[in-house]
C-alpha cells in the first residue's frame, strides 16, 4: 500500500519507519519547522519523574520499545543517534542523599536508581545520583536523517497540505493520490480534527537557552529542575520550562529569567547566553497520547499528543498503531 503522512516530526518519523517495515510505500509532506515541538526537543529519555521520583507509567514497556527502534533506525541508516550518558541528578543535601538510597531499594523503581556519584564541577550539591536505564537521542540528526531516507528511498515533499479528499479506498492529499494516510500533524492537527473530531489539547510552552562555559567539559546531562546537556565543546543547551499561560512561539523574558534562576541555583561558575528559543508541545487535557484507525476509512489513522516525551513515546505508540492496522 501507498501511504501519505502528514508531519516529519517524532509522531511522522516513527509512523514512516514502522510503515517501511510493513512493507508499504510512503510519501509525507511536511512544511520543516525550525521551532516546531519535535524539533526543539532535548532528546532526553527519562524513565522517571524527575520532580516526585517516581517511574513513568509503562517505563519498562517504552524503554524497550524505545531502544529497540532507534537502535534498528541507526542500523537502517547508517547512522548512531542514541548517546548512552545517563541523567545525573544533584542532589543538595545529606537528606536527598539519604531518601536517593532508600529509592534504589524499592521493587518499582530501583532499576532507575543508580549510584550516587561525587561532584567534581562547578555544581553546588553534595553528589550525583545516577538514573539508569536513562539516555539521550540526537533529535536534530535523527529527522534530518529519517527526512534524507526519505527523499532517497522514498518520498517527502516540504509543503503545506492544502486539500485533503477521502471517499472510502481513494484519498487524495495535495491532489496526489493514496492508498491509506497517516497524520501526524501535532497541535496543528488541521486534518486531524477534520476527520477524527476536537482533540483535547492543553499545549505547554517549553523554552530553552544555549550558554557557552569556558571552564568544565561534562558530557553528561545535569539536572535539578532543569536540564543542562552539552552539545559541542563549552557548549551548553538549558531547557525547559512548562508554561500554560504564555502560548506565543517567540521565547519571553519571563523563560529567560526562570531558566536563568534555576540554573543559577546550582551551576557556580561564568557563562555567556548565546541563544534562546521556544516551542509549544502537543500535549493532551488528561495527559494521554492520542491514537487510532477511522471507524469508516480503515486505512485512515492518527498519532497525536506525544507531549514532552516523544522522543521516549513515539516509538511505542507508532508500534501499537501499526499492529492495528488491517495489514499487519
Amino acid at each position: 500500500m501507498h501511504f501519505a503522512i502528514i508531519g516529519q516530526g517524532l509522531a511522522g518519523s516513527s509512523l514512516a519507519i514502522h510503515a517501511h517495515k510493513h512493507g508499504h510505500k510512503i510519501t509525507c509532506f511536511d512544511l520543516e519547522k525550525k521551532n516546531s515541538a519535535s524539533r526543539v526537543s532535548t532528546g532526553i529519555v527519562n524513565p522517571l519523574v524527575l520532580k516526585n521520583r517516581t517511574a513513568l507509567f509503562k517505563s519498562k514497556i517504552l524503554l524497550d520499545h524505545c531502544k529497540d527502534y532507534y537502535y534498528s533506525v541507526e542500523k537502517l541508516l547508517g547512522k548512531p543517534f542514541l548517546i548512552n550518558n545517563p541523567i545525573h541528578e544533584i542532589l543538595k543535601t545529606d537528606h536527598e542523599i539519604d531518601n536517593w538510597k532508600i529509592l534504589s531499594k524499592k521493587i518499582n523503581i530501583k532499576e532507575y536508581i543508580g549510584s550516587i556519584e561525587n561532584i567534581h564541577h562547578q555544581i553546588d550539591g553534595k553528589g550525583f545520583g545516577i538514573v539508569q536505564n536513562s539516555l539521550r537521542l540526537d533529535v536534530k540528526k535523527y529527522l534530518t536523517c529519517v527526512r534524507d531516507w526519505l527523499h532517497e528511498t522514498q518520498s517527502i515533499f516540504n509543503e503545506k497540505v492544502e486539500n485533503v479528499s477521502i471517499l472510502k479506498n481513494k484519498i487524495h492529499v495535495n491532489n496526489q493520490l493514496f492508498d491509506g494516510l497517516l497524520l501526524a500533524e501535532g497541535l496543528d492537527a488541521k486534518w486531524t480534527q477534520k476527520n477524527f473530531g476536537e482533540l483535547q489539547f492543553a499545549p505547554t510552552k517549553g523554552e530553552g537557552i544555549v550558554i557557552q562555559v569556558n571552564s568544565i567539559d561534562v558530557n553528561f546531562p545535569i539536572h535539578r529542575n532543569v536540564f543542562m546537556i552539552q552539545e559541542d565543546k563549552n557548549i551548553y543547551t538549558v531547557a525547559s520550562t512548562f508554561d500554560r499561560n504564555d502560548l506565543s512561539v517567540s521565547p519571553s523574558i519571563n523563560g529567560r529569567t526562570t531558566l536563568l534562576k534555576h540554573l543559577k541555583s546550582w551551576f557556580k561558575d561564568d557563562f555567556k547566553v548565546l541563544d534562546h528559543w521556544a516551542g509549544i508541545r502537543p500535549t493532551m487535557t488528561d495527559r494521554k497520547i492520542c491514537y487510532g484507525w477511522h471507524r469508516d476509512n480503515p486505512n485512515v489513522g492518527y498519532l497525536n499528543g506525544l507531549g514532552s516525551r516523544g522522543v521516549l513515546t513515539s516509538p511505542y505508540y507508532s508500534s501499537l498503531l501499526w499492529g492495528q492496522h488491517k495489514s499487519s
